[in-house]
């Protein structure tokens, strides 16, 4: 096996495979980042949003998943709250966030896509952090299974995928499950926070119907799904509203882990542990 670690997109990857590649993958990341990020200044993500208009085969991929995400979960996964985030005060990496005054602001953002051009009409910004990752998890994935790995595990920063073995993956607190093939993510308001001046606290995960970040009974998700982008998204969705997803994830053959407000963990219909 092989196996390498770095960091990219603001958190430790970790990948491992018994297949040629491993030695590529922070490039093949590096690259991605600078096609998806609303940090890195020049990015094809930021190029959109600042002309409106951008002709990138990737952000238009990510894109379609983003927004078939968005229909899925009936919009509680949108990545059409870029500007509002970045109202909130998450308009930089998060490793730069300090004390942020949030503002308030008016987004209506709708998105076109032809072929590989990807359009912008109304005001707002389009925000793929918070699904570029999996994405990113499960393309990596790929090309190392298409280079002949039989036994690959990537791990983007708890955004993970693996096949060909089950891979022993902890999650919520002291509990485990293996995973052999598909991918699992975990979402919480309890990363990823910063305060305003007069010391509210603030995080990254934003209910679409106030514009705030989330206030509900779910407090973290762990979400095992087949692919990563999948776990990602529906993760996102079930601590932004959860009213709107817990419905339809067996439908999906989707299990989820929740933590709520008390502290307590609680598993959906089909959630599997390792014994």
């Amino acid at each position: 096996m092989s196996t390498c670690a770095f960091r990219a997109m603001g958190t430790d990857w970790w990948v491992s495979s018994d297949g040629p590649g491993v030695g590529e993958v922070a490039g093949w990341v590096s690259e991605i980042e600078r096609s998806l990020s609303r940090f890195i200044g020049g990015s094809s993500l930021c190029r959109l949003n600042a002309d409106r208009i951008v002709a990138d085969g990737r952000v238009a991929e990510v894109t379609r998943v983003a927004l078939a995400l968005r229909q899925l979960t009936d919009g509680a996964f949108d990545p059409c709250l870029g500007a509002t985030l970045a109202a909130l005060g998450y308009d930089r990496s998060f490793e730069q966030i300090g004390v942020a005054q949030p503002r308030r602001v008016v987004s209506e953002l709708r998105v076109e896509i032809e072929r590989d051009v990807v359009a912008l009409r109304g005001s707002g910004a389009l925000d793929l952090g918070g699904i570029a990752k999996g994405w990113a998890v499960d393309h990596v994935h790929d090309r190392l299974v298409r280079a002949g790995g039989r036994r690959v595990l990537v791990d983007g920063g708890g955004d993970m995928r693996g096949s060909g073995a089950p891979w022993p993956i902890g999650v919520g607190v002291d509990r485990a499950i293996l995973l052999a093939d598909g991918g699992v993510a975990t979402s919480s308001a309890a990363h990823r926070a910063w305060s305003t001046p007069s010391g509210a606290r603030m995080h990254h995960i934003v209910d679409p119907g106030t514009g705030e970040p989330a206030r509900n009974n779910v407090v973290t998700a762990v979400v095992c799904a087949p692919t990563a982008a999948l776990a990602d998204g529906l993760a996102t969705a079930l601590v932004a509203r959860p009213d709107r997803v817990l419905g339809r994830l067996q439908g999906l053959g989707v299990s989820a882990l929740i933590e709520d407000e008390q502290g307590r963990w609680w598993s959906t219909d089909g959630w599997q542990e390792a014994a």
